[in-house]
């Protein structure tokens, strides 16, 4: 028998404040796929690098004792720099070893990767048929160009192949990957749902893709929503519970009720089986489709946190992002969500292109006068290729616009939001005043010593509470650095 391949399949990213964390589902779909149709041809090193806080001269050595053969790459648009290190890293350590990039960011802005020249191919869109169909093309010593689903250098230029469509059967998938995942090792970090009731916690999708037209979406999935099956979901919950031990898992489909009679055939299910599981959507659900049986369903199944995605309460704005949600159905489910004893929580940003300060006043009124029982106030991020982006040209025709073709300055976390370069606004003391009228009402700090799990998670809820409400983004860390290592030796001796 030859001798296996080494494959290393890094999810890179170093580590921020605020920083939530993730097992990288992408890759751990696309290293079941190579397992299921290349048995036994392939060794794979997962690199997880924010989660083990890994230094660029530890990548390095982790790179020279694997030598890889391959390399992936999968990351988000707030992780691009640091893969951009990561790939020129491994391409001065191997010169003749593929890279290969996929995700949300690549699948959007893949020239500007291809154009680094480290990158030897991009995956456009989902991965895992076209990764089995370029593996196969690399082992037989084929050029890529016949894959579907690619983008490629060629003449100087970034090319794509021909596009491939959506999988239509996501049954047909192998499970994820899930015994190369440190379960208790994530127990220890904070989750994308900001707190945990019963670790160890797992993601989960049980779909992909949105039929709505949100402006700000890059739409990686698609239009067409693809559902697995009920069985097919359970299967993998039964996985997790059963064999890795996992209490409770965050489903961040981009619109899991949007099949409401599919959804409460999930709860019916992990309640028949006696599946004894803890479940949040830290990802946002549409307010408008969830019905009152599905609320009930959901309790029953172990759901205790439900995170409601509602962006702005000013219809003006609600028609112009394309997401026109109807705001008092929304107001409506909040409460009875919470008269069910779940957790409520809102998405909502600030700093839309042309947004007036009385609209974003607007929509934190209407988030004050709902039951949520906490509600983050994000500053609007303006990435390039996007519907907003070119909302926000038409909307400032003076404004220069040639830096964002470097979107790397667009972080979550800028210290200038695209709102205030424009127009000159603090939105950074529209957000804090925000977070302080919101969290600083008596209602909702009993609510929330009430209603939140009583671990070390509220108390890293207040910390992050207290620094979003009395300090700017600018200074909390130098303000709040005692308090902060206090809090994470607190958590650490918890964990242990």
């Amino acid at each position: 028998m030859s001798e296996k391949k080494r494959v290393m399949a890094i999810r890179p990213g170093r580590r921020f404040p605020r920083m939530g964390f993730a097992q990288p589902l992408g890759l751990l779909s696309l290293i079941a796929v190579l397992r299921q149709k290349f048995t036994d041809q392939f060794e794979v090193d997962l690199v997880e690098q924010a989660l083990y806080d890994l230094s660029t001269e530890q990548m390095k050595d982790r790179m020279l004792a694997f030598k890889p053969d391959l390399v992936l790459f999968s990351c988000l648009s707030v992780e691009a720099n640091d893969m951009r290190e990561m790939a020129a890293l491994s391409k001065s350590l191997f010169p003749d070893v593929p890279i290969w990039v996929g995700g949300p960011h690549a699948s959007v802005f893949f020239d500007l990767e291809l154009a680094t020249g480290n990158v030897d191919a991009v995956c456009v869109g989902e991965g895992e048929a076209t990764l089995v169909e370029m593996v196969a093309a690399w082992l037989a010593g084929q050029p890529l160009d016949d894959v579907a689903g690619l983008a490629l250098w060629r003449d100087g230029q970034a090319r794509l192949t021909a596009a491939r469509p959506p999988i239509e059967d996501l049954d047909s998938l192998p499970l994820p990957a899930w015994d190369l995942i440190d379960f208790n090792k994530y127990a220890l970090q904070t989750s994308m749902n900001a707190f945990v009731k019963n670790a160890p916690w797992a993601l989960f999708f049980s779909s992909r893709a949105c039929p709505y037209q949100c402006v700000y979406c890059h739409s990686i999935f698609g239009k067409k929503v693809r559902k697995r099956s009920v069985e097919h979901v359970m299967a993998e919950l039964e996985l997790l519970y059963r064999q890795h031990g996992v209490r409770e898992i965050h489903i961040v489909d981009d619109i899991f009720n949007l099949d409401t009679e599919r959804a409460k055939k999930i709860c019916d299910e992990i309640v028949a089986r006696g599946i004894k599981i803890s479940i949040a959507f830290p990802n946002g659900l549409r307010g408008d489709r969830m019905e009152p049986e599905l609320v009930k369903k959901l309790k029953a199944a172990g759901c205790y946190s439900i995170t409601y995605a509602i962006e702005t309460a000013s219809p003006r704005l609600q028609a112009r992002i394309k997401k026109n949600l109807d705001l008092e159905r929304v107001r409506e489910i909040i409460k009875f969500t919470d008269a069910e004893g779940i957790i409520t929580q809102g998405f909502f940003m600030l700093g839309f292109p042309g947004e007036t300060e009385q609209e974003m006043q607007d929509t934190i009124n209407f988030a004050l006068s709902t039951r949520l029982v906490r509600a983050w106030f994000f500053t609007v991020v303006v990435y390039p290729r996007t519907g907003l982006y070119d909302i926000a040209r038409e909307a400032y025709p003076d404004f220069d616009f040639s830096g964002f073709d470097d979107f790397f300055n667009l972080r979550y976390w800028s210290e200038t939001p695209f709102y205030t370069r424009v127009t000159g606004t603090d939105l950074f003391k529209i957000q804090s005043r925000a977070y302080r009228r919101f969290f600083l009402r008596p209602s909702v700090i009993f609510r929330i010593l009430w209603r939140f799990p009583k671990n070390k998670w509220l108390v890293r809820g207040i910390y992050t509470g207290v620094r979003s409400v009395f300090t700017s983004l600018t200074k909390v860390e130098e303000r709040l650095a005692p308090v902060k290592r206090w809090v994470n030796q607190y958590v650490k001796v918890l964990g242990e």
